[in-house]
């Protein structure tokens, strides 16, 4: 069964704690990503794991950075973070990948690796973690369209890596998630279609039937 996350992207502190209390009342949510960036991998400066206090522990917490080969990750420690996904593109080689992944793995996050719409799925092939990203917009921004090319490389990476734990961000609403899931998706990121809906209730309920009929 895919398992539905509301995705956050936000660039203040009050910005994020307003969407948090909108979403943490939904039923039989277990876990939710934020997205942080540094300006430079993508365009957005968003919120820094600096800035925010300590996490609800009723959720599983991922951190998504979108950031410039990041290598200090202390912060999202503190914060509560437990999965600490980080960008292919993001490293200058392969080494230096496996050397950050080396060391979210000593601080006991779990470990994944996102990758941008036009990066060759076949580039995780030598790269281990515990789950993957396949981006199906352009990092950065929420509200935009959905790569339909994405669900190919959905089945490339299954093919590719039969026991891995695939997660799909970007552009996902009620018409698409389906296809998504059927496509080998375990975990679906929902963020503007969910976390800016009038009625969040409402908006995650027909996002469950969705994926579930």
């Amino acid at each position: 069964m895919s398992l539905i996350l509301p995705a956050i992207l936000e660039q203040t502190k009050e910005g994020f704690l307003e969407k948090v209390f909108r979403i943490s009342k939904l039923p039989a949510l277990e876990r939710i990503q934020v997205d942080f960036g540094d300006g430079e991998f993508i365009e957005n400066k968003l919120l820094s794991a600096a800035e925010m206090d300590t996490l609800n522990p009723a959720f599983q917490w991922e951190a998504h950075l979108m950031l410039k080969a990041p290598n200090d990750f202390l912060d999202y420690q503190i914060c509560g973070f437990k999965t600490i996904i980080v960008h292919y593109e993001a490293y200058s080689s392969p080494a230096d990948l496996k050397k950050a992944l080396a060391t979210i793995k000593a601080m006991n996050f779990k470990t994944s690796v996102a990758i941008n719409p036009k990066t060759a799925v076949k580039a995780l092939a030598d790269v281990e973690a515990d789950q993957y990203l396949i981006m199906s917009v352009v990092p950065g921004k929420q509200g935009q369209q959905f790569i339909e090319s994405t669900l190919g490389r959905i089945k490339q990476l299954k093919e590719l890596k039969p026991h891995a734990i695939i997660e799909v961000d970007g552009g996902v609403n009620e018409t698409n998630i389906k296809a998504i899931k059927e496509a080998g998706a375990d975990l679906i990121c929902v963020g503007s279609a969910l976390v800016k809906a009038d009625d969040v209730n409402l908006a995650y309920e027909k996002l469950q039937m969705a994926v579930n009929s």
